[in-house]
């Protein structure tokens, strides 16, 4: 078992987002990696081969004794396809670069369950990615090699059949004018805010506490949740047309 980020430096909303300072000396990748740390798994860095993520790469290399993975740019599935495969992983917990707050209890918690696991809708935006053991990845990978472009998951996970095991959440994980992704100038700003108030090893809950009491706090991006869905169901159309 392992941990994996996938990440990249390129990004049309906000380049080099994953090396971006938050607080005092901690950028986003530092935070990333401190998280996983507790869930208590050897952590693997997914990125590019491309030559715009030698930066990330030789950051992550001076400060963290952790794996680093180089793969395709554009076919994400592939990339984690032969990550697994170089490594012999046979389960991972998933993390997306853009997701620093990130609940690193619920992968601990669900990370025995068997199959494709996923969070449901309703789930605030940025707490799970989702867990995927080799077997489902691989059936996964076979139903996209038809596109170079894999970025979107879901269309891929959809056509594969794999079967999808949701997880539970309790009432404050669930839909609320709260956003914890990072793809915009407006969330960097939350999680400045929020990590300048809590340490960056926080457990998520508590930070979901916080911005239920302060909806002012919380209102400074979530406005910037309706451009990000739009944006991932234009992505997910292209897939399907």
């Amino acid at each position: 078992k392992a941990t994996i980020i996938t990440a990249r430096s390129s990004s049309k909303r906000y380049p080099n987002k994953i090396l971006e300072h938050i607080v005092k000396k901690k950028k986003s990748i530092d935070i990333l990696i401190k998280r996983l740390k507790k869930i208590g798994l050897p952590v693997i860095l997914a990125t590019t081969r491309n030559k715009e993520d030698d930066r990330l790469c030789g950051y992550v290399k001076k400060n963290y004794k952790i794996i680093i993975f180089r793969g395709d740019k554009q076919d994400k599935i592939k990339r984690w396809f032969d990550c697994f495969k170089k490594y012999q992983i046979k389960k991972a917990c998933m993390i997306d670069g853009d997701d620093i707050c990130f609940d690193y209890d619920l992968y601990k918690k669900n990370i025995n369950k068997k199959g494709f696991i996923g969070c449901r809708k309703n789930t605030i935006t940025g707490i799970f990615t989702n867990i995927i053991d080799f077997d489902n990845l691989k059936k996964i990978y076979n139903s996209s090699r038809n596109f170079k472009d894999t970025e979107m998951i879901e269309p891929f996970v959809k056509k594969s059949k794999t079967k999808i095991q949701l997880i539970k959440t309790s009432r404050p994980f669930i839909k609320r004018d709260i956003r914890l992704t990072f793809d915009y100038r407006e969330d960097l700003i939350l999680f400045k805010k929020i990590f300048s108030k809590f340490k960056i090893t926080e457990k998520t809950l508590k930070i979901l506490k916080y911005l239920i009491k302060n909806k002012k706090i919380s209102k400074i991006n979530y406005f910037r949740e309706k451009n990000w869905r739009d944006n991932q169901l234009k992505k997910i159309k292209i897939i399907l047309n």
